[in-house]
């Protein structure tokens, strides 16, 4: 993602920042989703769990 400048040094170009800024907005979505995801996935293991021990 890092590109020359014409003095040598190396710097992220405007658009790699902004390509970087969207991706790591998605990637705390995408994080977010799966806790919530694996939180109702281990409250309907549990309740099915308790289900299963009264029957």
């Amino acid at each position: 993602m890092r590109r020359s400048t014409s003095n040598g040094s190396q710097a992220m170009m405007a658009p790699d920042r902004k390509r970087l800024r969207e991706l790591e907005q998605e990637n705390s979505l995408l994080r977010l989703l799966y806790t919530d995801l694996l939180q109702k996935f281990s409250s309907m293991k549990d309740g099915l769990i308790r289900g299963a021990r009264v029957c």
